[in-house]
């Protein structure tokens, strides 16, 4: 009986407890755990921000919200209530047609050892728009707004780098002069932005590459002469680049691949004089030589062929030019010149074309003994040892 009785009191204590503690953590105001770590993603990938509550009771609910800013107005759209998406703009609704995700849902976790609760918001198909802070907060009922608990989180959406291009791609300039190369980039993080040469070259500042948005030249030179290009990079690819163009006005160089020149006479063979030109502008060139005691020009005919052949060598512009001496003649042992000019200057190389015994150069005939003729050439020294053998024995018997 008194076993009964105490059994009795003992589940009445039980209860009492309970409802002493229910009571006890419905006295405990609801609030926001943890700061909300902030979220680094690229473009089109998913963003997540995390929201962790204790104490929730009946009446209060948790809420993500996005700011917005219009000028300097801040405002706020609502995206959610508990697990429950209430946005209703369309445009931040949209689905993506292949896999049909929404575009915001939030997961939720609990955690029933320490009684925590963490509200996920999920960010998928992420746009630069995407980007910023983003609040989590408490409503309670009959309760003040500006006393629900609030905390700030935030998304940074990175985007590969734009070059803004502003002004002209081709800049022209005179030797001694200087130039600005400005170039800007937009990106997120903000790129940093080098400065190179095409042609892996160095550049006039020094070393082959320069960080900075703005490239100065000055006592600009031939060398300067070529591709620029500016590189922004910020870690999120791709990287974009933009190659600016640089022409620097100079007079003629000119240079004889090889000023002495040989060749046989009487026997159709040819000889080739080379000369290498560079300039900007392009130089008009043409070839002289020396006759009846002064100098004439050459032009095409049965006797003379004149050829033009573009090349480049560390972005300078040259122009390989030949001329061809036809059947070389006694009369054309004589001085050559390759003349070019521009508005800025002229330049002459001298060549001197000069007899020789035998023929020159890579298109000479070559005379090899073959078949027979060759064998007996072989054979002969051979037969001259045996006779010498049969000499030698016949006189000592």
């Amino acid at each position: 009986m008194n076993i009964g009785i105490y059994s009795i009191f003992y589940e009445m204590y039980l209860g009492v407890l309970v409802i002493s503690l229910i009571h006890l953590a419905s006295g405990q105001t609801p609030e926001i755990v943890d700061e909300i770590k902030k979220d680094v993603k690229p473009v089109n990938a998913i963003g997540y921000l995390n929201c962790t509550a204790v104490h929730l009771k009946l009446g209060a609910t948790v809420h993500w919200a996005k700011f917005v800013y219009n000028g300097d107005e801040k405002s706020t759209i609502d995206l959610s209530e508990d697990d429950k998406i209430v946005l209703q703009n369309s445009d931040q609704m949209g689905k993506k047609e292949d896999l049909g995700e929404p575009k915001y849902s939030v997961i939720v976790v609990n955690n029933n050892v320490d009684l925590r609760t963490t509200f996920i918001l999920v960010i998928r198909y992420l746009k630069e728009t995407d980007a910023g802070d983003y609040m989590c907060y408490i409503k309670i009922q009959n309760t003040d707004y500006q006393n629900w608990p609030k905390k700030i989180g935030t998304l940074v959406v990175q985007v590969a780098p734009t070059i803004n291009i502003e002004g002209t791609s081709v800049y022209e300039v005179v030797v001694g002069g200087s130039l600005n190369l400005s170039c800007s980039a937009y990106g997120v993080p903000y790129p940093n932005i080098t400065w190179k040469r095409e042609d892996g070259g160095e550049l006039s500042t020094g070393g082959s590459l320069y960080f900075g948005a703005t490239l100065m030249l000055t006592n600009i030179q031939r060398s300067d002469h070529g591709n620029h290009i500016c590189v922004a990079d910020n870690s999120v690819r791709p990287p974009d680049s933009y190659t600016v163009q640089i022409k620097v006005f100079y007079s003629p160089i000119c240079r004889a691949v090889q000023e002495s020149v040989g060749q046989a006479q009487n026997r159709r063979f040819d000889a080739k004089l080379e000369c290498i030109i560079e300039g900007h502008p392009e130089p008009s060139m043409y070839w002289e030589r020396y006759e009846n005691t002064e100098r004439i020009e050459i032009t095409d005919d049965v006797n003379y062929e004149t050829h033009k052949l573009s090349g480049s060598q560390n972005s300078l512009e040259q122009m390989w030019y030949s001329l061809l001496v036809k059947n070389v003649q006694a009369n054309d042992y004589a001085n050559y010149w390759c003349i070019a000019v521009n508005r800025y200057g002229s330049c002459q190389s001298k060549f001197t074309l000069f007899e020789t015994m035998e023929c020159q150069g890579h298109n000479c005939p070559s005379i090899k003994p073959a078949g027979a003729s060759q064998n007996v050439a072989y054979l002969l020294p051979l037969v001259f040892v045996a006779l010498s053998v049969l000499f030698v024995q016949s006189a000592l018997f």
